[in-house]
Formats: structure tokens, sequence, C-alpha cells
């Protein structure tokens, strides 16, 4: 009863929002009837996935942002230029002051449908992405924002309050899925979902760096594919690289050739240098600089103009600083070093698979089992093992389709039955691993519930898994002659403790 006042307080505050905002009633309606379908799936979401808020947090984080972010909603209408404009994107941010980083309020642009409103809203609610960082951090954090976005929608998408069952062709970057995926498993959703411009960097000290590099590849690829001014900087980038690579290559004439350079660039800070201790002439620079500019180029003081010689100064003098380090064998190995790396990367972006990031993960997952003693955190692994064979990587391929998970689900069923969780079905681990083994695979949202019972044919030993009275799944082995193998349980009884 608690919950039901609870979230009838959250509609009527969304609804008094909408109202204040003025909001037409088709843009209300969508928002309302979002928030009834969340409220009838949270639970069986957030059963299915383990990593996700608590649906109070969920709630209230839609409600901040529809309040803080969204100054006005529009619905593309069917056969509209902008429904066109929205076939791939299913939305559109317009930002009030793109340039006023204290407007934060946009006008918001979906299709007629609860799912896409939900991950719209969502997507309004992000951080814009700070330009200043690195290609490779700028590109994570996309990744984990679209993610977050995929995530959040997947409690409308694939949950109906009854069933869960995946709408693959929904999903808008299945990338950005497996790798935000990946990180919540690793690292949990609070810390995930609290990425920001200012500290992505940390996210390089806590992921192993065998699936650091495969995810920065995989969120690369997204990040180039999504933003086109990003990857014609990118491909100049790796032109140039290849092209200096190529210099350091020469041996000899390199050597001279950087020699030759740090004259000319001496050259130049003797002229400024000169320029700077001489204020008449820096006064007739001044004025020639200006002189054939229009008026809103022109700089309005000398003093300005020294500033600006002054940093073109300092910029030279880290040219000259990078010279120096190539000309100190220790320095220019590691250089030429860092950017054949850089090539490779680059070049490596391209020829990526999701599959390729899953297998790496899957190693690091595997390895959570070795530290999981309590009763509530095994359960969590089980599901989430069931969550990631299920996990596209394809149109038409999950996980389960490219990784065997079968020794790890053995070691999983050993545990939980060392631990009194899962009630030993026989005197032999494995077998009980085999008479188990739908529970990582059944599309019944609890597993908990799920009871077995076991029967004998022709020579193989089945087991029946029923939800209530309701046939879920079954598993059989063969059993070899003169087996030693003892069933303690025959009658239909609970799996877990």
């Amino acid at each position: 009863m608690k919950s039901k006042l609870l979230q009838k307080d959250y509609s009527e505050e969304l609804e008094e929002i909408c109202e204040s905002k003025r909001f037409d009633k088709e843009a209300q309606n969508l928002l309302l009837s979002m928030f009834y379908k969340i409220d009838g799936a949270y639970n069986d979401y957030k059963t299915v996935k383990r990593e996700v808020p608590s649906k109070e947090d969920f709630l209230e984080n839609i409600i901040e942002i529809v309040e803080k972010y969204c100054k006005e909603i529009e619905i593309a209408k069917p056969n509209s230029e902008l429904e066109k404009e929205l076939t791939k994107s299913r939305c559109k941010i317009v930002e009030e002051e793109p340039n006023n980083k204290y407007n934060k309020e946009q006008k918001v642009i979906f299709f007629p449908n609860e799912k896409v409103v939900l991950y719209s809203i969502i997507k309004a609610g992000l951080e814009k992405i700070n330009s200043n960082l690195s290609l490779k951090d700028k590109s994570m954090l996309g990744a984990v924002q679209i993610g977050k976005c995929i995530s959040s929608s997947e409690v409308i998408r694939d949950f109906n309050g009854f069933s869960w069952s995946q709408i693959v062709n929904e999903i808008e970057s299945l990338e950005c899925n497996a790798l935000y995926t990946d990180l919540i498993f690793l690292l949990g959703e609070k810390y995930v979902n609290n990425l920001k411009s200012s500290n992505i960097e940390k996210i390089n000290n806590v992921v192993p760096s065998e699936v650091l590099e495969q995810m920065q590849k995989i969120a690369t690829k997204f990040y180039l594919e999504y933003d086109e001014k990003q990857a014609e900087i990118a491909l100049n980038n790796l032109k140039n690289d290849k092209e200096k690579l190529k210099e350091m290559e020469a041996g000899t004439e390199y050597v001279e050739n950087i020699t030759k350079i740090k004259k000319d660039l001496l050259g130049k800070i003797k002229e400024i240098d000169e320029e700077l201790n001489n204020p008449k002439e820096l006064r007739d620079a001044y004025i020639n600089h200006n002189k054939d500019l229009p008026n809103e180029q022109k700089i309005f003081s000398v003093s300005h103009y020294e500033e600006m010689i002054q940093k073109k100064r300092q910029n030279i003098l880290n040219e000259i600083e990078e010279y120096n380090k190539l000309q100190n064998p220790i320095e220019f190995v590691k250089i030429k070093q860092e950017i054949e790396n850089k090539i490779r990367f680059a070049e490596e972006v391209n020829t990526l698979k999701i599959e390729d990031l899953q297998k790496v993960f899957f190693k690091e997952f595997s390895k959570i089992l070795d530290d999981l003693n309590e009763k509530d955190r095994l359960i969590d692994y089980i599901y989430k093992i069931r969550y990631l064979k299920y996990l596209p990587v394809s149109k038409n391929k999950f996980m389960k389709n490219i990784i065997d998970f079968s020794d790890l689900e053995q070691n999983t069923i050993k545990k939980c039955i060392e631990k009194n969780i899962i009630t030993p079905i026989s005197n032999n681990a494995k077998t009980d691993y085999l008479l188990l083994k739908s529970l990582f695979e059944t599309r019944n949202i609890v597993i908990e519930v799920l009871q077995v019972k076991l029967n004998v044919q022709d020579g193989k030993l089945i087991s029946e898994i029923y939800d209530g009275d309701i046939l879920d799944s079954t598993n059989e082995i063969e059993l070899p002659k003169g087996s030693n193998i003892h069933l303690r349980k025959t009658k239909k009884v609970k799996i877990f403790d």
C-alpha cells in the first residue's frame, strides 16, 4: 500500500510539472503513460538485471530531468518531415542556449512511443561532454551515456509487467549497450552512472587494462561514427602520425632535419625577444599586424598584442622542448613507440567487434566468483550470468552463442551447494549442475521460486524445472552403466534453500 501511495505521489508531481510548463495534452499523456508502464515493469526489470537504481531513485531522476532540463516537448507527427529526421535517432534535443552553461533547459522532440519518450528524457538529462577531454575519454563517456539511455528504456522495451522478452532491433547501439553492461557488472551501477567529464579518467585505474583497451576501441568506433567532425579530426591525426613515424624511421636524415628545425625556431625566439625588448619595434609590429585586418579581427591595444606574442614565444619553446626529447635516444624510442601504439589503436578501432570485448570481459567477470560468499551476492551472480547469456552481440547472436559459460555455471552451482544456498540433488557436483543448468537460461523472471522434480526414462536421468505447476524447462543426462550416483531428491522440491 505504501508503495502505491508513493507511486501516486510521483505521478501527481510529474503531472503538476507538466501543467506548469504548459505541455500539450498529448505530451502529458505520453509522460504519464510512460510512468505507469515503468511502475508496472520496474520490479521485474530490477530482478532480472540486478545492477539498476531503486525504483524511487529512477522515478525521481525522471521528474528532476523534466523539471530542470525540458522547457518544451514536441511530438513528431506521422509522415512529417520531423518524423523522417528522427528515423535514425528517434529523438532530438535542441538546446535553448547552447553556449550558456548555466541554462540547461532544452526542447525535447520524440516519437509518440513510451519507450522512446523514456530514452529521450534520460538523454535530455545527460551532462555535455567536455570538448577538452582526450578522444578516448570522450568516447568512453559518450558510450556510457548512450548505454545508460538504452538501459533505462529497457524497463519498458523488454518488460511488460508479466514477462521478459528482448527486442534487440530496438536497441540503439549494441556496442554501447554491451560496454555499459560490462561496466556496471564490474564496477556497480552507482559508480558508472556517476561518471562525468570531471572524473571519467578514473576508470583507467579500476578497469583491467586488457578490458579497458577493448572498451576504448569499441567506444571510439561508436563515437567516430556518431560524430562526423571528430571522425575527420581523427583521420587527419592518423595521417599526421603516419607521416611523423615515417620521418622518424629515416634515421640520420631525421636527426639532421631536427637540428635544422630547432635552429629556425631559435631564430624566431630571437626575433620575438628583440621585439619585446624594444617598445618602438613592438608598437610598429602591432600597427603592422592590424593594418590589413577587418575591425572585428583587430587587436585594440599594444598590451594585448604583447600577450599574443608572449604566448607564441611559449608555444615555440614548447616545440623546441619536444625536439630536444627527440634528440635524446631514450626519449626518441619512447615517443616512437607511443606513435606506433596510437596508429595501431586507430587502425584496430575499425576492425574490432563486440565479441572481442565480451571475451576479455568474461574472463574478468568469471574471477568475481572467487570473492563471493554471501547468499545474496551469489544469487545476484546467478542472475547476472543469466542476463549476460542473453546480452546481444549482434542482431541475431547473444553472448551464449560465442562464449562457453558451462565451467563458470558449474563452479557457481557447486559453490552455492557448499554454502547451503542450493539443495544438492545427488552426491555428484557435476551431475547436480547438469540437472540444474537451465537455471541460467530460464526466462522465468524470479529464479528462487523454481522447483525441481527428477525421474528416470530409458536410462536417462531427467530433471523437470517447475514454476508452480507450470513446466519451465527440462535437463537430461545419460546414466553410465555401473554409475554410483545417488539421488537425494526424487519428489518436486525447491531448488534454493
